[in-house]
């Protein structure tokens, strides 16, 4: 799967572009480390949280959610409160890939002030997914369902 980016010398050469690359290059740097799922991405893509640019921003919350990254969990709650309709719905998905059920009470209380459709659809699909993990003391036994 290619998405446009030149060869590049390993992961080091995505985390440099995540850094200080192009908009683009930044927000490309981001999907391939989510959609490869480079676990040592995570400190990278959490301080893409903070970019400048709303798309790389979009881009490092889905990819976070692509890895599971829970303990970028409480980096992600914020952008449920969003101004960009995308991140909020990009936040309530990455926190449902992340699967950990005390997420679901952020979610309701997001749930209940969100007026925007599409992403009250994304927040009620979120809290019915995380749903099924209650209880479990391995949350990673209830991916197979």
């Amino acid at each position: 799967m290619s998405l446009g980016l030149p060869a590049c010398d390993g992961d080091n050469d995505h985390f440099t572009r995540l850094r200080s690359g192009t908009p683009r290059e930044r927000e490309d740097a981001a999907a391939y480390l989510g959609a490869h799922r480079i676990a040592g991405a995570v400190p990278h893509l959490r301080q893409a949280l903070r970019d400048t640019v709303p798309e790389v921003r979009a881009k490092a919350v889905w990819a976070l959610g692509m890895l599971g990254a829970g303990e970028a969990l409480p980096d992600l709650v914020p952008f449920l409160k969003d101004t960009s309709r995308r991140l909020r719905q990009q936040a309530a998905v990455a926190i449902m890939h992340i699967e950990q059920p005390e997420a679901i009470a952020v979610l309701e209380f997001a749930m209940r002030t969100e007026r925007d459709p599409w992403v009250r659809s994304d927040l009620a699909r979120a809290i019915e997914h995380l749903k099924q993990f209650v209880g479990e003391s391995d949350i990673a036994e209830g991916t197979f369902r």
